[in-house]
């Protein structure tokens, strides 16, 4: 498996996966642009290291990411030379375990998406299956058992290369923090982490979805049942398998529903008359177009609707299970009236006094969420 590791092939898909995704820079401030400059040489000086078993896993960069709720959430992020060499290792292993990734499991498969995961939990609901078990992993990426992780790679690999660059990769700490020799978890931040996360639920998937209709994205994960009672036995089953993986679920996430009430997943709100997006995915949306609307700046209105469109369209597209589409409609008025209120005031007084501020909206590019699913186009 090192040779196939190893290959300028598979390092450079590696590469082109660690460009596509971007991100910060790890604890050396080298981004990814930077990289990319001489993507080539290093990739070639790379692949040398590797085959010659002298490369070393550089140290984390701890990211902490604020959460709605007030805490913060931890982001172990690598070096980008490191997250190449993590998605290197993950494009060997995925067709090793690919056959393990049932059809409970939607995160991390290809051919698969968190639209998908809505879409099998809205056709269990047609099908009957009205009562939802949800369930919630308490950090779950920081308590993965490493040694279960490592065995369970162990049952398929008997490349003892591999499996040691694995392990010092799965060991890898974060700068500045103190790491037990026999401590817990994976990166979150890593290429390789979901991947890892899919092999170690691999077990949990196929006992309770042997039994139960289950929908897992990563460690999101709801169970859908016909009654009030199959629901309240299949979370106790849940937790059960949870707990004997070595992980703890959260008590106050943990609870049996109806759909008639319905249920929050994967940034969608279920419910029996279809979907939309829930209000936590509303207040992101909002918090992520004010801070591109802000009063104080001095941008043109083009350059503000320019940097606004990919976020709507980015949002928009994500939620197009929306039903009923006029379920969106309130957030495009929320939209327009907040760049005409920010932005088109002042531009207005100066260019487009005898235009209505929508058809100056409309004219630079901005469309709203409901335009968007229903194809609409100015006329």
């Amino acid at each position: 498996m090192m040779p196939l590791l190893c290959r300028k092939k598979t390092l450079q898909a590696a590469w082109e996966r660690v460009r596509e995704n971007g991100g910060a820079p790890g604890v050396d401030g080298e981004s990814v642009e930077e990289f990319g400059e001489n993507a080539k040489e290093r990739l070639w000086e790379l692949s040398e290291a590797l085959r010659l078993h002298t490369w070393q896993p550089n140290p984390l960069r701890r990211v902490w990411i604020p959460k709605p709720d007030g805490r913060k959430r931890g982001l172990a992020i690598p070096c980008v030379e490191d997250r190449v060499v993590h998605a290197a290792l993950a494009i060997v292993l995925y067709p090793m375990f690919e056959d393990l990734f049932g059809e409970a499991c939607f995160a991390y498969v290809q051919g698969r998406n968190a639209q998908q995961a809505v879409a099998r939990v809205q056709a269990q609901a047609r099908a009957g299956k009205t009562w939802v078990a949800e369930t919630d992993v308490a950090s779950f990426f920081d308590t993965v058992g490493r040694k279960r992780v490592m065995a369970k790679l162990a049952e398929r690999i008997a490349d003892g290369s591999f499996l040691r660059l694995a392990g010092a990769v799965i060991r890898s700490g974060v700068l500045g923090e103190v790491t037990e020799e026999d401590a817990e978890g994976i990166p979150q931040g890593s290429p390789l982490s979901p991947l890892l996360a899919n092999i170690f639920l691999a077990e949990f998937d196929r006992e309770v979805g042997k039994r139960w209709a289950l929908t897992r994205y990563a460690d999101d994960l709801v169970v859908s049942c016909a009654t009030r009672e199959e629901a309240e036995a299949a979370r106790a089953a849940a937790e059960s398998a949870l707990k004997r993986e070595g992980l703890t679920v959260k008590a106050e996430k943990t609870r049996v529903v109806s759909l008639v009430e319905g249920v929050d997943f994967l940034g969608y709100r279920i419910t029996l008359g279809g979907a939309r997006p829930s209000e936590k995915s509303v207040r992101r949306f909002h918090e992520k177009v004010r801070s591109l609307t802000l009063k104080h700046e001095t941008r043109s209105l083009q350059e503000v609707v320019s940097r606004v469109m990919p976020v709507v369209r980015g949002w928009t597209n994500y939620f197009s299970l929306t039903y009923p589409r006029s379920r969106v409609w309130d957030i495009g008025g929320w939209l327009l009236e907040r760049i005409a209120r920010t932005q088109v005031k002042h531009y207005w007084r100066q260019k487009f006094r005898e235009k209505a501020p929508l058809t100056t909206l409309y004219e630079f590019g901005l469309r709203t969420p409901y335009q968007i699913l229903t194809r609409w186009s100015p006329r």
